[in-house]
C-alpha cells in the first residue's frame, strides 16, 4: 500500500477528505464556552509545530508525554507534536508517581505536558525520571506558578510551520504514539504505532463511515472516552477530524454530566464502554430526568457486549447498539459493526485490507464457525514493542501475523464473534469454559446487575471450576424480599437451566458491590483472583 497520499498522520487528519466547511466546530469544552473550528485547529497545530521545532528544538524521535484529562487542547498538542516529527506517549492522569515514572522511563520521554489537576504527581515523577522541570509544561495555567503553560512556551510569536515529511518507508517505522498495553499477557509494554499504522487504521474506519448511511451522517459526539486510550484517539482524532464531526470534551466520566450534556448539546453519537451502558440502564432516577432523544448512535468498544446488554439497550432507548473490536497492538481497531451489517452477538466485519485467520492451539487454521485464536496481518499491526524484541516476536510470528490472544470465530457472511481470551479460559476436566459466556448468561438473570467469572482451583475435584462475582440489581423487588442464600440458589438455578452441565458455577457465587474494571471497561480478573485468595485465607483463620 505504498500509494498512500499522506505519510504524516497530522497531514492525513487535516486532509478534509469529506469536504466539509472549515468553519465546522470540531472541539468544544463541556465546562466552558471554548471551542475550536477546523481552521482554527489547523492554524494552532502549525503554530505548535513551529514552536516545538524552532523554540524548543524538538527533534525527530523525541518523545512527549501528555498526561491529562480530556480537553480541547489535548488533540491540538498531540497533532502538533506529530507534525514536528516527535511522538506522543499518552498517560492516565490518575496514575500514581511510580506508575507514571515507569512509563516515562520506559518510553524515554523528554518532555511532559500535564493538566493542572495532576501536576504535583507529574513533577515528582519527572524528577525521579531525570526530566528537568523546564521540560514540564502545563495545559492550563499552574496556580502555583511552578511551570509554564504550553502556550507561553510555544505560541508567543505566532509563527507557523508545515509538518515534517517522511519517505513511505520512514512513515512505517517512525513512531506517532507509544501506548502502553499488557498485550496478550504480562507486564505493560510500549506499543509503537507508526504514522503508517494509524493512517491505515483511520483510512479503514473512514471507508466504513463513507459506505454506510448509518455512520456517514453528521455526528455530534461526547468525548468521554479518555484520549490516553487508543479507543479515544481513534474516535476523537483520527475519524472525527477527517469527517468534520464535533466532539464535546468531558474531562471526567460522571453519569449525570453525561446525561446533562447529551440533552444540552443534542448529542447524537455516544462512544462508550460496557460499564457506561450498565450505568444508563441501572440508574433511572438520574437518566429519566434528562431528554436523551437526540441519541441515534451507540458504538461500544474496548470489551465485548453481552447479548442481554445489547437487547436491554435497544429496548430502553430504541437504538441498535453497534460494536467495534480492536486492541492497542492493532491501532485500536480491527472490526466495525454498522446498522447495515448488524448481526446479534457479532462485533462486525474486518476492515478492508486485513488478512485474518482463526487457528487452534497447534496453529492449524480452522474453518468458518470454528472457534480459535484470531490472528491478523495488516498495515494496522503495530511496528513493534518499544525496546522489547522478545515480546514482539512472541506476539507477531515469522509470517507477520499478530496473535491477538482472543478466542473467536467468523461466520459465512464475514461477521466476527469474540468468545473469550486464551489466557482466561477455564479448564474444567477436559472441557474449556469461556468466562464471557457465563457472564452473558448471568446478565440475563433479573437479579443480576453485573457479573464476572474467574476460574479457581478445586482441590477435591483436582481441576479448575468457574466462580461468579455478582453485583445484585438493587432495583429488583425480589432482592428486597429474599435473603442472600435464597438469591444464591435462584441464580444457580437460572444458570443451570441455561448452560450445559460442565459450565455450572461449581466454584460458587460471591456478592460484590462493584465489579472491578479497567478504564476501558475490561473486567480485572486478576483483582478478583486476589480477592478470592484473601477470602480463602480468611476462611482458614
Amino acid at each position: 500500500m505504498s500509494n498512500f497520499e499522506h505519510v504524516n498522520l497530522s497531514d492525513y487528519v487535516f486532509s478534509n477528505g469529506s469536504s466539509f466547511p472549515s468553519s465546522n466546530i470540531v472541539y468544544s469544552e463541556s465546562s466552558s464556552n471554548e471551542s475550536l473550528t477546523f481552521e482554527q485547529l489547523r492554524v494552532l497545530i502549525r503554530q505548535i509545530n513551529a514552536g516545538l521545532q524552532y523554540k524548543v528544538g524538538l527533534k525527530k524521535g523525541d518523545c512527549v508525554c501528555i498526561s491529562s484529562h480530556n480537553n480541547i487542547y489535548v488533540p491540538s498538542i498531540a497533532l502538533g507534536i506529530l507534525a514536528s516529527g516527535g511522538h506522543v506517549t499518552p498517560a492516565n492522569p490518575l496514575f500514581t508517581v511510580q506508575e507514571l515514572k515507569k512509563q516515562l522511563v520506559m518510553s524515554k520521554t523528554k518532555y511532559v505536558i500535564a493538566h493542572s489537576l495532576n501536576l504535583d504527581t507529574v513533577l515528582e515523577a519527572a524528577k525521579l525520571s531525570n526530566i528537568p522541570i523546564e521540560n514540564v509544561w502545563s495545559i492550563f495555567d499552574d496556580p502555583k506558578k511552578r511551570v509554564k503553560s504550553w502556550k507561553e512556551i510555544l505560541l508567543q510569536d505566532g509563527k507557523e510551520a508545515g509538518s515534517v515529511s517522511f519517505s513511505f518507508e520512514e512513515s512505517k517505522s517512525t513512531p506517532a504514539y507509544i501506548c502502553f498495553s499488557s498485550g496478550t499477557t504480562g507486564a505493560p509494554k510500549g506499543v509503537v504505532l507508526s504514522h503508517h499504522n494509524l493512517i491505515s487504521a483511520a483510512i479503514g474506519a473512514n471507508k466504513v463511515a463513507v459506505s454506510n448511511p448509518s455512520v456517514s451522517v453528521y455526528q455530534k459526539m461526547l468525548g468521554v472516552i479518555p484520549l490516553f486510550h487508543i479507543f479515544g484517539i481513534v474516535s476523537f482524532m483520527l475519524t472525527s477530524l477527517y469527517q468534520g464531526w464535533e466532539v464535546i470534551m468531558l474531562a471526567n466520566y460522571d453519569l449525570e454530566d453525561v446525561c446533562r450534556l447529551i440533552e444540552k448539546h443534542r448529542i447524537n453519537s455516544y462512544r462508550s464502554v460496557p460499564p457506561m451502558l450498565i450505568h444508563l440502564l441501572n440508574n433511572p432516577s438520574i437518566v429519566d430526568k434528562y431528554d436523551l432523544s437526540s441519541l441515534k448512535l451507540f458504538l461500544v468498544g474496548a470489551a465485548p457486549v453481552p447479548l442481554a446488554l445489547d437487547r436491554r439497550i435497544k429496548e430502553r432507548f430504541n437504538i441498535q447498539l453497534t460494536q467495534g473490536y480492536g486492541m492497542t497492538e492493532t491501532s485500536g481497531i480491527m472490526t466495525l459493526q454498522t446498522i447495515e451489517n448488524y448481526t446479534p452477538g457479532s462485533v462486525g466485519q474486518m476492515l478492508e485490507g486485513i488478512i485474518a485467520k482463526v487457528v487452534d492451539e497447534d496453529g492449524k487454521e480452522l474453518k468458518n464457525g470454528e472457534a480459535g485464536e484470531i490472528c491478523i496481518k495488516s498495515s494496522i499491526v503495530m511496528h513493534k514493542y518499544f525496546d522489547n524484541s522478545s515480546a514482539t516476536s512472541e506476539i507477531i510470528d515469522v509470517d507477520g501475523f499478530l496473535h491477538t490472544g482472543d478466542i473467536g470465530y467468523v461466520d459465512e457472511s464475514g461477521n466476527w464473534y469474540i468468545v473469550d481470551r486464551t489466557k482466561e479460559l477455564i479448564k474444567f476436566n477436559a472441557y474449556q469454559i469461556a468466562p464471557a459466556e457465563l457472564e452473558a448468561v448471568l446478565l440475563e438473570c433479573p437479579l443480576v446487575a453485573d457479573a464476572a467469572v474467574i476460574g479457581i482451583y478445586d482441590e477435591k475435584r483436582e481441576t479448575e471450576v468457574p466462580r461468579a462475582y455478582i453485583t445484585l440489581n438493587s432495583q429488583s423487588e425480589q432482592v428486597f424480599r429474599k435473603d442472600l442464600e435464597t438469591i444464591t440458589q435462584e441464580i444457580h438455578k437460572f444458570v443451570n437451566q441455561n448452560v450445559i452441565h460442565y459450565k455450572r458455577l461449581r466454584g460458587g457465587i460471591a456478592f460484590i458491590e462493584t465489579i472491578p474494571k479497567s478504564v476501558a471497561g475490561k473486567i480485572l480478573r486478576k483483582d478478583l483472583r486476589e480477592l478470592f485468595k484473601s477470602e480463602k485465607n480468611k476462611s482458614k483463620l
